[in-house]
């Protein structure tokens, strides 16, 4: 049973505590604009995604996602531009999801949003047909990626599936150090690695390889 961790993220938390070491801080903006291009930069350290995510069975079967640890909502709102079908949820801290309004009516999909502001720790919404972790895994240590997994897996019971982008990679891919490891003490699992924890929270691997983005995407289902 893992300790529930501190209630942020550090990614898009300026001056946001560093996990384990409440009483220090971090600029995240000064590091983040010390060690990524500025092209790839967006709201909050998200960049403007301006790519799809490949789905088993394809889009049409889903009508609603859920993005954890979402942001300020770019990549939600680059999904629904997409698929003019789908409802979404941007799931985040309190305080980062008021800044969200700007790039969801700037997409022009803010009668589809749903915001709710949360940590990922605490249960999700249920029911949604798709849970979306981008950059999100990559930012915890193994204890925490089970414990937001397992937060997942309860919501998406019994027919829904959780895609990841960020925090696995395939198991020949060369490793390196990011600012997750840097910061916040996260990793980069690789598929084998990833697969246990998926285990361990009530997952298994439906797809898992490198798309035409060039992002390495993984979706899973609850056991059943």
């Amino acid at each position: 049973m893992v300790e529930r961790p501190p209630n942020y993220r550090v990614r898009c938390s300026p001056g946001s505590p560093i996990p384990g070491r409440p009483e220090d801080s971090v600029d995240i903006d000064r590091l983040l604009d010390l060690t990524t291009p500025w092209c790839l930069m967006g709201p909050a350290g998200h960049g403007a995604p301006d790519f799809d995510i490949e789905l088993t069975g394809g889009w049409e079967p889903i009508r609603t996602i859920v993005d954890v640890g979402g942001g300020t909502g770019a990549m939600l709102a680059s999904l629904l531009s997409r698929h003019s079908h789908a409802r979404g949820t941007l799931v985040d801290l309190p305080g980062t999801v008021p800044r969200a309004a700007e790039i969801i009516d700037g997409a022009g999909v803010a009668s589809r949003v749903t915001v709710e502001g949360q940590s990922f720790f605490d249960p999700l919404p249920a029911g949604a047909d798709l849970y979306l972790l981008k950059g999100v895994l990559n930012d915890w240590a193994d204890e925490e990626t089970v414990a937001i997994l397992r937060r997942c897996a309860e919501a998406a019971r019994p027919a829904g599936r959780v895609v990841v982008l960020g925090g696995v990679s395939a198991d020949d891919a060369p490793r390196s150090l990011g600012i997750d490891m840097l910061v916040a003490g996260g990793k980069t699992n690789t598929i084998t690695q990833f697969a246990e924890l998926a285990r361990r929270a009530g997952l298994e691997i439906l797809a898992a390889g490198t798309q035409p983005s060039g992002r390495f995407v993984v979706e899973c289902r609850p056991v059943r």
